[in-house]
């Protein structure tokens, strides 16, 4: 560990007006769980804060798309008891930092290592939900902010490696990649979470957040399935400059391409700090994976969905 970043971390803590645990990792710190009796739907938005929930509620003459993802997240009781209280891992030198991005001329993106939807804009929050897909190629889906026009990306997901006795094994994570620095916390490569289990076919939801006028990075992670969720706080690395110029739902294979399974991000939409402005897939542009001149995914845009295909 890098124990410079300590004091930085520590001073991120007593700046937010919310509870924060420390985890193993520093600048890394777990937000407790509210009460079970906590509701979202009518708690003050004070309430919301001092639980560490930053997304504000929406209002009845806000975007039909974020009430409705508000309801589809809330509609479900999420219990304290199964708040995981994160373990994590870094993965030294592993990064999702996108490759070798061009502009073709049918008004979409390639990349080397991306496919999925982008949208860019002004955002302080993307959200969404997806399948835990079947094992492949070792390969990667995730939600993220930043990183398509920036050399800074703040991001979260599901890895699927397939073992050498051909059964599938899955790991959460998140990674707040920019650029290395002498005191650049452990989390700028991607830190697996160990202790979040997830299964073929649970269904996951996540959100990315700059919270508190860009002062830190909050992820939200849920397996809708068994109920189980954490939530952990990112004190910013060196050289992050949380812009916010863009929002992304990604399949990220490895170099050279490898067939994965097809994944569909839905209620996918993301939202200004404000929440006056909502970004919708449909809106926004597609980046396909090419390599070697063959175009190897398949990308659909929809209504607050991204549904990305091998087509290799």
């Amino acid at each position: 560990m890098h124990p410079q970043v300590s004091p930085y971390g520590e001073a991120l803590r007593k700046q937010l007006p919310f509870e924060l645990y420390r985890t193993n990792l520093f600048g890394a710190f777990s937000t407790p769980p509210p009460p079970d009796d906590f509701n979202p739907a009518v708690a003050s938005p004070a309430t919301l804060v001092k639980h560490g929930l930053m997304w504000k509620r929406p209002r009845k003459v806000d975007s039909p798309s974020l009430l409705r993802a508000w309801d589809r997240v809330f509609n479900r009781k999420w219990v304290a008891s199964d708040r995981v209280v994160p373990i994590l891992k870094p993965q030294t030198g592993k990064t999702h930092v996108l490759r070798r991005l061009a502009k073709p001329v049918d008004h979409g993106y390639t990349s080397a290592n991306w496919s999925g939807g982008v949208i860019q804009g002004q955002w302080a929050t993307a959200l969404g939900f997806w399948e835990v897909p079947a094992g492949g190629p070792n390969s990667s889906s995730w939600i993220g902010l930043d990183g398509f026009s920036s050399d800074d990306v703040l991001q979260a997901g599901i890895e699927q490696r397939a073992a050498a006795d051909g059964e599938a094994h899955y790991v959460a994570w998140f990674e707040w990649f920019a650029p290395p620095e002498t005191n650049s916390p452990l989390y700028i490569c991607q830190t697996d979470v160990t202790n979040f289990p997830l299964g073929t076919g649970h269904q996951v939801f996540c959100s990315i957040q700059y919270i508190l006028n860009k002062t830190a990075g909050q992820i939200y992670f849920a397996n809708d399935t068994t109920g189980q969720h954490f939530c952990i706080t990112l004190a910013p690395p060196p050289g992050a400059k949380l812009a916010g110029d863009s929002m992304e739902w990604i399949v990220e294979a490895p170099l050279g391409g490898g067939e994965f399974a097809p994944v569909q991000f839905t209620t996918a939409l993301g939202c200004s700090a404000d929440s006056q402005t909502v970004g919708n897939p449909q809106n926004g542009d597609h980046i396909e994976i090419v390599d070697n001149h063959q175009r190897l995914t398949s990308v659909e845009l929809g209504d607050d969905s991204v549904t990305i295909r091998f087509a290799g």
